[in-house]
């Protein structure tokens, strides 16, 4: 009995040295990396990261919604892209994401549209809007789109997250792991890969830190365990937008991906559909691979 109480209070000292080591190197970084936008508030305790490229101009103003573990920076080649060709974009860390702040709030998509919509009217960026979505931000970006569907002039889906899809699960499970082992401090004692390397070189190194952040990690994993709730959020609000314009870019993938990615094309009666030569990330971090986004995104502008 005393050997096995022993055991449990090293096992216990252990995970506190990991906590305490975990968080130490935190606050480091995020005095290192302070957020590359600003900080709204909108309310509730609650601030919403957001970042902009770009000035406004006569054309939509462009709001990008990144996929599940993802923070804003992971945008910045496709909103240097964008904002080059004379237009407004805007990035947001979704609630818990990134830089954002505040209480916890279910981190399910409505939720996180909510926190959009608030964002964007507090920042004194008024519609019309072309959301884009990547990935599981697809679920967020079509909800928006639903939601607020007069302000809405376009909506773009990267290679994003169909409902019907599945996968939710080991996915869910994956980042749980992942939140884990990071409040574990195991990431302090073996480093892990880079996956933002190709970013631009003022962005690499926060994406990278930020994306191990335990509040990052942890709203990961609860956002991806919503899936279901977020899924249901997204064939609530139709699964038919008339003829808002919509484009569909699908990567590289298997038949089954791309069959599922054309699918979604029957949300709109006036829909296009391209596929590019871009894996599912990168399509965002790599520079030659978004610039292929990039011109998809333009051509699309052009016809609304």
């Amino acid at each position: 009995m005393r050997a096995t109480t022993r055991i449990l209070a090293v096992i216990g000292l252990i995970a506190l040295s990991g906590i305490t080591v975990q968080a130490s190197a935190e606050q480091s970084e995020r005095a290192r990396f302070p957020p590359p936008g600003h900080l709204v508030d909108i309310g509730r305790g609650e601030q919403i990261h957001i970042r902009s490229w770009g000035t406004a101009a006569d054309s939509p103003t462009i709001v990008l919604d990144a996929s599940a573990a993802m923070p804003l920076s992971a945008w910045a080649w496709i909103g240097q892209g964008l904002a080059g060709l004379g237009h407004r974009v805007v990035a947001y860390d979704r609630p818990g994401m990134g830089w954002s702040r505040g209480p916890w709030a279910p981190r399910d998509s409505a939720h996180a549209v909510d926190a959009l919509a608030k964002t964007l009217e507090a920042a004194g960026m008024a519609p019309p809007y072309v959301v884009v979505g990547h990935s599981y931000g697809g679920f967020s970006a079509r909800v928006f789109a639903g939601t607020y569907r007069d302000d809405v002039a376009g909506l773009v889906l990267l290679d994003t997250t169909h409902p019907d899809g599945g996968g939710e699960l080991g996915f869910a499970t994956y980042y749980r792991i992942r939140a884990w082992q990071g409040h574990a401090g195991l990431f302090q004692l073996s480093p892990q890969s880079d996956s933002f390397w190709e970013l631009p070189a003022e962005d690499r190194a926060a994406a990278n830190a930020v994306s191990l952040w335990t509040s990052h990690l942890d709203t990961s994993a609860e956002e991806l365990e919503a899936w279901p709730t977020s899924a249901a959020q997204v064939r609530a609000v139709g699964s038919y937008f008339g003829d808002l314009p919509l484009l569909v870019v699908s990567g590289v993938g298997s038949a089954a991906h791309i069959d599922l990615q054309r699918d979604l094309t029957r949300l709109s009666s006036a829909r296009q559909f391209i596929q590019i030569n871009a894996d599912h990330i990168g399509m965002l971090v790599s520079r030659t691979q978004s610039e292929l986004v990039v011109q998809a995104i333009e051509d699309f502008l052009a016809t609304l």
